[in-house]
């Protein structure tokens, strides 16, 4: 197996956890990979990238889904087990 290059911005997942999060708040926010993508301004393969534990996200998309979340409505608390972003 190959590995996946990392780009710029972007590390290697460390644990899981960062991975599982990132896609239950994308479902928390009812938003498909694209849609989530979007509103955050990376592409769909970063998202999925993320979400399988290739990568992990920078400390500037940390910050777009932390305002995506605000703006949704969507606390870290209240996302029913998905803790805070900074702490990645």
């Amino acid at each position: 197996m190959v590995p996946h290059p990392v780009r710029k911005g972007e590390t290697k997942a460390m644990t899981t956890d960062t991975n599982t999060d990132i896609r239950h708040v994308r479902r928390q926010l009812r938003m498909t990979q694209e849609e989530f993508a979007h509103a955050i301004a990376v592409t769909a393969s970063t998202v999925n990238r993320w979400e399988n534990a290739h990568a992990v996200p920078s400390r500037l998309a940390r910050r777009a889904i932390e305002e995506l979340m605000s703006r949704r409505g969507l606390c870290p608390a209240e996302a029913a087990g998905a803790p805070t972003l900074a702490a990645y």
